[in-house]
Formats: C-alpha cells, sequence, structure tokens
C-alpha cells in the first residue's frame, strides 16, 4: 500500500477553496496534517470559521488542527474577493452550516508552518490557496527549514500574463505582491500551478450535478450542493460559462498526482510596485537571472484526468 504524503494546506475559503479542501481531506493519497489560515477571500476570523465548518460537515475521526495566521498582507493594501465570494466566503450559506464544535487553535500559523517544517522537512508538502502572507512570513523567520521542505504547491501567478483581478495579475498574488515575490525567489521547491492552467481545468455544472446526486452523506451533499451554486452562477454571469474553474482543487490535485501537470523550470519574478502592473507574474527562461533560482511553471494540464479524479474523490459515496 503506497503511503500519504504528509500535507499542510495553508488557505483563504473562498468557494473553490472548499472544493479543494474537500478534495484533500478525502484522498487517501494524502494526509493532511495542519490546516493553516491566511486572510485573502475574506478576512481571517471569517476565513477561519469556514476552515472549521468545513471539518464538520465532513466529521472526521481526527480532523487536523486549524491555525489562524496573518491578517493583512505584508503588500498593503487589503484586497478582498466578496463580490465573487461573498461576505462570509462561501456565497452567504454560512448560516446554514453553523460551526457548533471545533475550536482553531491559539497557535499562531506561522510557527505551525514552520513547526511542520522542522519536523517533516522533505517528506512535506505545503499546499498554498491563497495570498503567500504566511508561506512568506514563515520564509523569513527560518529559511533553511522552509527550503528544506519536498515541495510548495502555489496556486496563484500566471505565466501568460493574464489576470484575474486585473488585466495582469492573479488574485491571490495581487492581494500580496511582496509575500509572492520573497517565496518566487526563494530557492524552495516551489511548483506554481497559475491561472494558464486553472483556467483549462473546467468543472462543467451539468457534470457536477449527476455526480453529486451520488453522494449519500449529509450534511456533505448539501455543503457542496450550497457552495457550489453561487460559483457556478457568478462564473455564468461574469464568464458565459456554464462551469467553473477549479483553481484552488487543481493545484491540491497536483500534490495528490503530480503527472496531471506538465511543468516547465523557468525564473520567476512579481510586480511589487503600486501601479496597473501590481501583482504581475513575470517569466524568463534565461538571460540576465540566468543563475538565479527557477522554480516548476505547470504550462498544461491533462484536464479529463483531472475532472476524473476530483469527482471520483470530492463525489465519492
Amino acid at each position: 500500500m503506497t503511503q500519504s504524503t504528509p500535507v499542510l494546506i495553508d488557505t483563504d475559503p473562498g468557494l473553490d477553496d472548499v472544493l479543494a479542501l474537500v478534495l484533500a481531506l478525502r484522498s487517501p493519497a494524502v494526509d493532511v496534517r495542519a490546516i493553516t489560515v491566511v486572510a485573502g477571500n475574506v478576512s481571517l476570523a471569517r476565513c477561519t470559521q469556514n476552515v472549521l465548518r468545513i471539518l464538520e460537515v465532513l466529521d472526521l475521526d481526527s480532523p487536523p488542527p486549524v491555525f489562524p495566521g496573518c491578517e493583512k498582507p505584508l503588500s498593503p493594501p487589503v484586497v478582498r474577493a466578496e463580490h465573487v465570494h461573498g461576505s462570509d466566503g462561501i456565497g452567504g450559506v454560512s448560516k446554514d452550516f453553523p460551526v457548533r464544535h471545533l475550536q482553531a487553535r491559539s497557535t499562531h500559523a506561522v510557527t505551525a508552518i514552520i513547526d511542520a517544517a522542522r519536523r517533516l522537512k522533505r517528506r512535506l508538502t505545503v499546499i498554498a490557496l491563497g495570498p503567500l502572507t504566511n508561506v512568506a512570513s514563515a520564509l523569513a523567520q527560518d529559511a533553511p527549514a522552509m527550503r528544506g521542505i519536498g515541495r510548495l504547491v502555489v496556486m496563484g501567478g500566471s505565466a501568460d500574463g493574464r489576470g484575474n483581478a486585473t488585466p495582469s495579475a492573479e488574485f491571490n498574488f495581487f492581494s500580496d505582491p511582496s509575500a509572492a515575490r520573497a517565496v518566487m525567489r526563494s530557492g524552495m521547491p516551489v511548483v506554481e500551478v497559475g491561472l494558464t492552467v486553472t483556467q483549462k481545468a473546467i468543472l462543467p455544472k451539468a457534470r457536477f450535478d449527476r455526480q453529486l446526486a451520488l453522494v449519500t452523506r449529509e450534511p456533505l451533499r448539501s455543503f457542496l450542493a450550497a457552495c457550489a451554486e453561487p460559483y457556478f452562477e457568478f462564473c455564468l454571469k461574469h464568464e458565459g460559462a456554464d462551469g467553473c474553474a477549479l483553481h484552488d482543487p487543481l493545484a491540491v490535485a497536483a500534490a495528490i498526482e503530480p503527472g496531471l501537470l506538465s511543468t516547465d523550470r523557468l525564473h520567476c519574478d512579481v510586480v511589487t510596485a503600486q501601479g496597473l502592473t501590481r501583482g504581475r507574474m513575470l517569466v524568463e527562461a534565461g538571460g540576465r537571472d540566468r543563475d538565479g533560482p527557477r522554480i516548476q511553471v505547470a504550462t498544461a494540464v491533462d484536464t479529463p484526468r483531472f475532472i476524473d479524479l476530483f469527482l471520483g474523490t470530492v463525489c465519492s459515496p
């Protein structure tokens, strides 16, 4: 039997974060040792409650500990995405799924990340689904430990220069470009899973609805339906698509099954200055910085295989 990979997830739920966390927590291929929370799509307090809500809905025998982290980015101003995810981060359904039992730990997320990196070393995969504030802060405090982990899978950026927060910047990098820049230039074993591939990882609504009907567990089925519906509605209204891009779930899937993605080793940087290009990811295959650190940049995705993996795990009975 293949041993599952120890994973720490840093997240800011977020509708697609919900789907990503359910994917990770229901997959036998990864062992989620901890979940750290960063402010991003909504405030830190709301993001933390959403993580606890997901864990209560899943009703796990041994839920991973939850550690709240940074409330503000390294790069002001604060940016939120409530226009996409709703004021509560999950489309306004939080009142229907209250948090009754679980509580977050008092230890700060940055401390939890460093502790996991020191303890698990190259066995550890960190999956960062939100702004990179927590990860960059951990890097600043203990760079050797952070460089010594096995992988850091980052959902963020865009190798082709197209954004979703601005015409040229992806939301997570736009939210904290200084943190993103520090991580991209750190020498950590980064796998960047950005819009270049996530915007090709489209889940058709009709297929999701058919597969969701097979889920027998409650309240999981109702929760997934409630969270997915506003995301599908947003994509239909603003993008004209009867399906949604699985941004964060693809980053989780990259940790579960790395062969889903094709990658290139490239030099990357992030624009930190205020202005039209704030948060833009810059990619350079060679040139002046030839001796600098490179990261694995995802350039293509096997979408049918990914969708099969996603639905087979999230919507299993």
